[in-house]
């Protein structure tokens, strides 16, 4: 038995930690997992050369008819870059479980299954579920991820520009960024409102100083026509917009800069349920 899977990068409009209310979009960085059926008992992840047996994966497979397998992991997504990779990876290894399993790939039930098993293994702080959602929905999504709905998903076609920059990630204190959240609450109000830019430098001027990671590569690009912000907990910055080439000027003087699609397409055949969504 063989199965393959694959999912996206996730882009932060607005990061959820602090209010649980998160908006995140599909950048076109993979992240793959291909399982392979093996004669020993146990289940294993395979990546950067290194096999272990996996607690996750002996979960997706406990009662399944096949009593061993490797599930390999090839990803272009940089991980601990604030890119949603953990989510990426979560999602692509769910659904190659799913289809070994000859399961239905239902959203709700994949992203809800991500978001409690990155809980559980300590990869997420909040279960990340706007950017497992962006990651196997495509597009941009908007999200309670207490509650694991979406307020709504929208496309918008065009290119993202991604600095990986040359310093490293910050600290990550929850007391501290759950507090004068006020700036987080007013960008998640202006994202709802297609207000991107004005919502990407509200939040990245409260993460950026809860972290301690600067904010000049926001600033650098605020007088161009995109909007461009902090990506997760970082260090990575992301951008989108019509002069995401400008941008990939001037951040060059910060770091590595990629280009890449926004992914506006389900990663997989994906029956999406109306209980996914908040109706309003």
């Amino acid at each position: 038995m063989k199965a393959e899977a694959k999912s996206y990068a996730a882009g932060t409009v607005v990061n959820a930690l602090a209010t649980f209310r998160g908006v995140a979009f599909a950048i076109g960085l993979e992240s793959r997992v291909t399982f392979s059926e093996k004669d020993e008992k146990g289940f294993y992840v395979s990546s950067e050369r290194r096999v272990q047996r996996s607690p996750v994966a002996e979960k997706l497979m406990r009662g399944s008819e096949i009593s061993g397998g490797v599930f390999r992991v090839d990803s272009e997504i940089p991980r601990k870059s604030g890119l949603g990779s953990s989510s990426a990876f979560m999602n692509a290894l769910i659904l190659c479980a799913f289809k070994v399993r000859g399961y239905e790939l239902r959203a709700d039930r994949i992203l809800r299954l991500n978001a409690r098993m990155s809980l559980e293994a300590g990869m997420s702080y909040t279960g990340a579920f706007d950017d497992a959602s962006a990651s196997l929905l495509g597009g941009f999504v908007f999200s309670d991820n207490l509650k694991m709905r979406l307020y709504r998903r929208h496309e918008k076609v065009g290119k993202a520009a991604i600095l990986i920059p040359e310093w490293g990630r910050g600290r990550v204190n929850l007391e501290d960024m759950r507090s004068s959240k006020e700036d987080v609450d007013r960008a998640f109000r202006l994202a709802m409102e297609g207000k991107m830019k004005e919502a990407m430098l509200l939040n990245s001027m409260h993460y950026c100083r809860k972290i301690g990671l600067p904010l000049e590569p926001v600033q650098a690009v605020q007088s161009l026509n995109v909007a461009a912000g902090l990506s997760g907990n970082g260090p990575c910055y992301v951008a989108f917009g019509e002069e995401v080439d400008t941008v990939v000027d001037i951040w060059e003087n910060f770091g590595k800069v990629i280009v890449r699609d926004i992914v506006n397409e389900p990663c997989d055949k994906i029956s999406v349920p109306d209980s996914l969504f908040f109706h309003q």
